[in-house]
């Protein structure tokens, strides 16, 4: 969904700019811009900023506001707003309900850039109080990750002499900050083998999705030890809590941290806080027995390991020949499992064998094509 941000207030004057005029509009008007924060649904016209003036005075003759400048921001285009609309509020409640009178109207033209509404007579006289609605008519198959806003440039008062006098609003902006991702909860906790992290949203805008990342705590130099495990895909927009659920499937032993990268679509991101378990190391050399098996071609080995050792995973033919070499390195106490390609090796027995250490262990695997 499209979501607008703040609210924003601000009082401004008038800067004279000399236009073929014999008397120019001189005095002050006070312009009141709010930032509407709706949901942005498909097929609706909504309201995305709402503008009031009061207290428009001028000694110099009979002022009034001739034309609003505005500059669209965001990432919509032609395809998710068709038409952009300037209404007179008569309700004043920053709504479309039927109590607005349209007063001009422009095509959206895709990408970001100005427009200028003209004001008819006879609106905006010196003692009037108005309130305009600057609307977006959202088309039914909108893309809902993208923002449409709008950046208030100037407008003008004018004289009955022709004189004009622009009126920069600096600071009311709309658009292109999409609320955060509201996370109410993150767990974690240790089941068997695996640590089960687990985390509930209240709301979403513009999630693209979540990447699980993992370090150990005990390992020093922190700052480049956090690795990305996993990502599991958001819900984009949902006003309603939403549950999520990750497996750790090679926790190392120790006591491990965890942290969530949120992302949006438009690749700004945040992280959650970071939350902690302490993972027990194996008591033994463990070599789980290859699944699937029979397999065709990959399988799946998983071992333990008790302690911190240089561990070698070798794959060999029924005559004692080295057919592959899965795993050679230093490798940290705990769970591991690696992923074994015999798409170039013909059918038959073979043998696997780990070694941590001064412990081996050894397993038949059969390959069937």
């Amino acid at each position: 969904m499209i979501r607008i941000s703040k609210i924003l207030v601000a009082n401004f004057f008038l800067f004279v700019f000399p236009i073929f005029s014999v008397a120019l509009a001189q005095g002050s008007v006070t312009v009141t811009g709010t930032d509407l924060t709706p949901t942005f649904s498909q097929g609706t016209s909504t309201p995305v900023v709402s503008l009031s003036f009061s207290n428009i005075n001028n000694t110099l003759g009979q002022a009034r506001i001739t034309n609003i400048q505005v500059d669209r921001t965001g990432t919509a285009t032609v395809d998710d707003v068709e038409f952009v609309r300037l209404y007179d509020d008569a309700n004043k409640n920053n709504v479309v309900d039927g109590g607005e009178t349209q007063l001009d109207i422009k095509w959206f033209l895709g990408s970001p850039g100005s427009l200028t509404f003209i004001i008819p007579d006879p609106y905006y006289l010196p003692t009037t109080t108005k309130n305009l609605l600057i609307v977006y008519d959202v088309k039914a198959g909108a893309n809902t990750s993208h923002t449409a806003g709008a950046m208030m440039l100037s407008t003008y008062i004018s004289d009955n002499s022709g004189g004009l006098t622009a009126i920069t609003f600096a600071g009311i902006v709309t658009g292109n900050q999409p609320l955060p991702v509201e996370l109410t909860s993150f767990t974690a906790s240790v089941q068997n083998k695996s640590v089960n992290l687990k985390w509930q949203t209240a709301t979403e805008v513009n999630n693209y999705g979540f990447e699980i990342q993992k370090q150990n705590a005990e390992i020093r130099n922190q700052k480049s030890e956090w690795e990305k495990i996993g990502f599991v895909q958001g819900y984009g927009n949902s006003n309603s809590p939403k549950e999520y659920l990750f497996e750790d499937k090679n926790p190392q032993a120790g006591k491990l941290q965890y942290r969530l990268k949120q992302i949006d679509f438009d690749s700004k991101f945040e992280y959650s806080n970071t939350i902690e378990v302490d993972f027990e190391a194996p008591v033994n050399l463990v070599l789980d027995q290859n699944y699937p098996n029979p397999f065709n071609p990959t399988t799946t080995i998983k071992y333990e390991i008790p302690q911190n050792s240089f561990v070698k995973l070798r794959i060999y033919d029924l005559l004692g020949r080295e057919i592959s070499t899965l795993v050679n390195q230093d490798q940290n106490a705990g769970y591991h499992e690696i992923t074994f390609n015999a798409k170039d090796l013909s059918s038959g027995i073979y043998i696997y064998q780990i070694q941590a250490g001064e412990f081996s262990r050894i397993k038949k695997m059969l390959l069937m094509k």
